[in-house]
């Protein structure tokens, strides 16, 4: 048995649906499903079968309308991160706000990136000085999907003359794009500094590591990842005996990630600063 999400589209304003070419129409409809999986899979964990389902292609527009459909009995990954919510009830809501961080960044990496007191909540500063803050969660995701490199392919029917791009859920508008918007809808890689965020977290343990690098494998979310423990104070706790946990087992941290290029690949690493309690 399955589920559907509310019905969503992307829709363009102003444009003759015969200038586009058979390959950019592919291309849309590629980023548009790859965003749409991303987004379940963050939504409700990679280990859950979700399928994205374009419904119809509406003629004499650009107008392309689907669903994702998961197992009945799935259950949102949010309820494990309830300030990963923030207002985002279902997959539409992930798609805008991923879509709201590249409109804000202008296709540029951030300048900075700091936590605000302590939560999830992040200030990010874009390259013309603006700050905005976003869920951490949210942010983060957003950098591990390179959610970028695939809204980037909406920009064909913008140089064919489209003056719009709106994000639908059912037949409300939730999101807006100008065309100077999506010319900027690029992937976010670090320029010369390396781009950092530190956020509370939930971690599932699923194989600790306390000797060597001591590099952990963790679920974040659903989402499987490795992390650095730099918490020494912890570490020696759990080889004194006065810490102990099992697979599976959930530890509520703060994490930051890191960001740099090397060579001509970025980089993406995780450290365990400090071991906040178990939850």
């Amino acid at each position: 048995m399955v589920e559907k999400s509310p019905s969503f589209a992307i829709r363009y304003h102003d444009v003759v649906p015969a200038s586009i070419s058979g390959r950019e129409l592919i291309q849309i409809l590629s980023a548009f499903n790859n965003i749409s999986v991303k987004a379940s899979r963050t939504f409700y964990g990679s280990d859950i079968q979700a399928t994205f389902k374009i419904s119809h292609v509406q003629p004499g527009s650009i107008d392309i309308q689907g669903f994702v459909e998961v197992a009945a009995l799935a259950q949102s990954v949010f309820p494990a991160l309830p300030s990963l919510a923030l207002g985002i009830s279902d997959i539409p809501e992930l798609i805008k706000s991923w879509l709201d961080i590249l409109k804000f960044l202008q296709g540029k990496p951030p300048t900075t990136v700091q936590n605000v007191s302590k939560g999830n909540a992040v200030q990010i500063q874009n390259s013309s000085g603006d700050t905005q803050v976003v869920n951490g969660n949210v942010y983060n995701t957003f950098i591990f999907n390179d959610i970028g490199r695939d809204a980037s392919k909406f920009e064909a029917p913008i140089k064919r003359g489209a003056k719009q791009f709106d994000l639908m859920k059912g037949k409300r508008r939730i999101g807006s794009y100008s065309p100077s918007d999506l010319a900027q809808f690029r992937p976010i890689k670090p320029a010369a500094s390396p781009i950092e965020s530190e956020i509370d977290a939930i971690l599932e343990v699923i194989a600790p590591v306390l000797e060597g690098e001591g590099v952990w494998r963790v679920k974040y979310g659903r989402s499987g990842m490795t992390a650095k423990l730099t918490d020494d104070e912890y570490r020696q706790d759990v080889v004194s005996g006065r810490e102990s946990f099992r697979h599976g087992d959930r530890l509520k941290v703060r994490l930051k990630t890191i960001q740099e290029n090397i060579g001509d690949k970025v980089s993406t690493k995780h450290f365990i600063t400090k071991v906040i309690g178990r939850i």
